[in-house]
């Protein structure tokens, strides 16, 4: 089997909500769908984007061209199943091997639902065998007023959530306020965690969380900024909570430099943000190997990336039970898939059956969405 060639689609959907957390606000969730073809007939789907600009300065227009214009061109012909050699080909693109992550993931996960639906699998399977088909799931908290983020935590404990994020990173006594109204509304038992984003220095994260504490907090992620490891292990030093490192994990450097600095007790990894299922297969086994726990986050994408999710939580044990995302339709005006991945009625989400990834894109939502203006 060869890649034969590679259709790139900048999709633009919008949020049902503005989402705000410390980096920014967005409203629309600008996404890149990726269609690789083979000479087999097998086509596979891939799913990329941000939410906001970050550590990795990718934006959905940089995605795009990188794809097209760099890395189609080193990829056709290859064989799917040398996945290996895929990424490592587009690793050497650039020294270093930490950059262009984003792009990467999308061709990734549709060689993963190539390989899936070459041999009537699920990419689970291909990760390691399939260890649990259900998921409960934890949904992360917008900023807004407090009396608002505490009807939201109300709302969304009553559909079935098991833990919810409460963000912070802005005044700390606004911060405050919204930790100590969203643990009011939900009740002293109820799971809650804080993610700062690394907006807080050390001097300000040190005190400022010690009073978080107090609303009885399960982990703490990102409390400084990604690049200072041995502040985040001050912090980490300094606080009862566990610590998870999320922009400061990006690469499997990353996690071996996290580890040496004692910087964190978890990890989070997200497959678009990391590379893709490959390179975020072998982070989280080295944060397991180091003794760190490993979480799934998402960048809240549509139901091709949703489903890489699944399938890589189902496939690793190592990954935390309750995930990060659920359904691209909790923020989501709409999604590309017919049918959409949706949630249970209990707040559970389940692994999509059938081989490959186990989705379907609908051509007619893929030609709305797309935004077809040349880029400048």
């Amino acid at each position: 089997m060869k890649i034969t060639g590679i259709d790139c689609h900048r999709v633009t959907i919008p949020y049902r909500n503005p989402y705000r957390m410390a980096p920014g606000e967005t409203r629309h969730k600008k996404q890149i769908i990726v269609l690789v073809h083979t000479d087999e007939g097998v086509t596979g789907v891939g799913e990329t984007g941000v939410t906001l600009i970050e550590r990795g300065g990718e934006t959905q227009e940089a995605i795009y061209v990188t794809i097209k214009r760099y890395f189609a061109p080193l990829i056709l012909g290859l064989d799917p199943f040398d996945i290996g050699l895929v990424i490592g080909r587009l690793e050497d693109f650039n020294q270093g091997r930490t950059g262009f992550l984003c792009a990467k993931a999308a061709i990734d996960t549709a060689l993963y639902d190539i390989m899936g639906k070459a041999v009537n699998q699920p990419v689970a399977r291909l990760l390691g065998g399939v260890h649990r088909t259900r998921f409960q799931v934890s949904r992360s908290l917008g900023v807004k007023p407090p009396r608002d983020m505490a009807q939201d935590a109300l709302r969304l404990k009553a559909m079935g959530y098991a833990m919810l994020t409460v963000k912070v990173g802005f005044d700390v006594k606004e911060d405050l306020n919204r930790v100590a109204a969203v643990r009011d509304a939900v009740g002293a038992d109820y799971p809650l965690e804080i993610d700062v984003n690394g907006a807080y220095n050390v001097e300000v994260a040190i005190p400022a969380l010690r009073k978080m504490e107090r609303y009885g907090i399960e982990a703490i992620e990102q409390p400084v900024p990604w690049w200072d490891l041995q502040g985040m292990k001050a912090v980490r030093v300094a606080l009862d909570t566990p610590i998870t490192a999320d922009e400061s994990a990006w690469t499997p450097h990353d996690v071996a430099n996290i580890a040496k600095a004692g910087a964190a007790d978890t990890i989070c990894v997200k497959p678009v943000k990391n590379g893709g299922l490959y390179l975020t297969r072998r982070m989280a086994e080295m944060a397991e190997a180091a003794g760190m726990g490993v979480l799934m986050g998402s960048k809240h994408p549509l139901s091709p990336g949703t489903a890489a999710i699944l399938h890589f939580a189902a496939a690793l044990p190592c990954v935390h039970g309750v995930l990060g995302y659920g359904s691209p339709l909790e923020r989501l005006a709409d999604d590309i898939c017919d049918p959409p991945l949706e949630m249970n009625g209990d707040g559970t989400v389940s692994l999509p059956a059938g081989p490959g990834l186990g989705v379907t894109v609908s051509a007619e939502k893929l030609k709305r969405y797309t935004d077809t203006e040349p880029l400048a």
